[in-house]
């Protein structure tokens, strides 16, 4: 889970994903990712495999929760939880991430 702006955004041609670079605002159990925490303006790209889906918005922040691919990718499929940012979320995300997986690895 992560909360991020919308630096840029694109489709390409329509046999290839298109990418999204989002400026990482906060990162809350990040896994796989290999990210350290984000310092000021830290990017991070995510790959789009479907052109229409999720709707991005360059400027917007959001929430967002996809998912790794075999070699690292960060990835946003359409089934991605996508909603807006709003500051009233931060606390809620950070009691979140301080909650332990109870889930098997």
């Amino acid at each position: 889970v992560l909360t991020g702006t919308v630096k840029s955004v694109s489709r390409g041609p329509p046999q290839e994903p298109g990418w999204a670079v989002l400026s990482v605002l906060t990162l809350h159990k990040s896994g796989g990712l290999g990210v350290p925490p984000p310092g000021k303006g830290a990017t991070l790209r995510l790959q789009l495999p479907c052109r229409l889906c999720p709707a991005l918005k360059k400027g917007s922040s959001y929430v967002l929760m996809g998912r790794l691919a075999g070699d690292g990718t960060a990835l946003l499929p359409p089934d991605a939880f996508v909603v807006p940012y709003r500051p009233q979320q931060q606390q809620i995300l950070e009691n979140l991430s301080k909650r332990p997986c109870r889930g098997t690895p």
